[in-house]
């Protein structure tokens, strides 16, 4: 298979920066991530493996100078097989300050490497979803959400036996399995599964609990105070160990993820850490220069508009954009800047642009004959 340029892969010039690389990087991290891109799974596995090579070699100075020289050819050599595999990727520190423990790593770990959660059998993950406003996003902010699971009935502490009386399960005589032998001809197969009366937990009610009915499990609604960290995005997820639905007894409880939905902005459009806005100026500013003041989500900046500017210039203001995630740095600011023109003039301010067009060289004849129609 044709191997595609590590630059476009990553969507970078050939002159980029360190800095630059990193910050594509991490937003094509957080696209690939399995548990939230919206592409096939294996799709997006594939992907990540990709835009992981590029980064593997690009941020590398000795082996991007190999590739620059003489291209996949030239770093080849470098990967143990010939070719780049996941034993060959030496910057899962960076993976980690991009997710986080509390942001997913583990799933990335465990589609990097094909591991299985070491974690006992318990209780099941819930996840909830949560909407902030791109001003919480960029301070952080604490949010108390309310979350519906299961929970171990306070009654029978989760046996589902009466006053929590329990014994050995008859069909599985205490194991939690059963054996179930099919015969196919002259063969004979053996399935061993988890016990359908006791649900795999060896134990069983002699009378039901009423308040669980023997379920050993109630519905209830926890309250929690989640604090969401500066810089999260749209699908950024925050992992709360044990808040998940309740284990059976002896076992541990499931985690909660809280995923991010960070709501649109009417001033800024938000592209990873990166804002963008648009400015209107009057057609004195673009054409005689000016200073004009810019608001960001933090102060107020100024930005120095030269004389002649064309609509449709982007300024940008380093550092102004939104904090990244697990990182000091911010992003950056890009403010495009829009031609107003006025619908209504002064007679002084009509007679001063028409002697304008005139030394412009236009017809001064034709100068307002096209009149708004009614």
């Amino acid at each position: 298979m044709t191997q595609r340029d590590y630059y476009e892969v990553l969507g970078v010039p050939k002159g980029a920066s360190v800095d630059e690389i990193k910050k594509s990087y991490r937003k094509l991290a957080m696209q690939y991530h399995p548990d939230v891109t919206k592409e096939d799974r294996k799709v997006a596995e594939e992907k990540f493996k990709e835009i992981s090579e590029a980064y593997e070699v690009l941020v590398d100075d000795k082996k991007r100078q190999l590739y620059d020289q003489y291209g996949h050819a030239g770093v080849n050599s470098q990967f143990q097989d010939g070719s780049f595999s996941w034993s060959d990727f030496s910057h899962m520190g960076d993976l980690r300050d991009i997710f986080g423990d509390s942001m997913g790593f583990g799933s990335i770990f465990d589609m990097l490497f094909g591991r299985q959660s070491t974690r006992r059998s318990g209780g099941r993950d819930a996840r909830m979803d949560v909407e902030i406003s791109l001003e919480e996003a960029f301070k952080g902010v604490k949010k108390r959400i309310s979350v519906p699971k299961f929970e171990n009935c306070p009654k029978c502490q989760g046996t589902g036996a009466k006053e929590g009386k329990v014994v050995a399960c008859p069909d599985c005589k205490g194991s939690g399995q059963v054996r179930v032998v099919q015969s196919r001809g002259f063969s004979q197969f053996v399935q061993v599964g988890p016990c359908r009366r006791c649900r795999g937990t060896g134990r069983s009610a002699t009378n039901n609990c009423p308040e669980c009915d023997g379920r050993g499990k109630v519905q209830r609604t926890s309250h929690i105070d989640v604090d969401i960290p500066a810089g999260v995005e749209t699908g950024s997820r925050l992992r709360i160990p044990g808040a998940g639905e309740a284990g059976g007894p002896g076992e541990p409880n499931g985690d909660l993820y809280v995923v991010m939905h960070v709501k649109p902005h009417s001033l800024y459009v938000r592209e990873g850490p990166d804002l963008i806005m648009e400015q209107p100026i009057s057609f004195s500013q673009a054409a005689l220069g000016a200073e004009i003041e810019i608001p960001t989500l933090d102060k107020k900046a100024r930005v120095s508009i030269p004389p002649g500017t064309q609509p449709d210039t982007v300024f940008r203001l380093r550092g102004s954009g939104m904090p990244i995630l697990n990182e000091a740095s911010r992003g950056d600011m890009f403010v495009r800047v829009k031609l107003k023109v006025p619908d209504k003039l002064t007679n002084e301010q009509k007679e001063i642009l028409r002697r304008f067009a005139e030394t412009e060289g236009e017809d001064k004849s034709m100068l307002g004959k096209f009149k708004k129609r009614r």
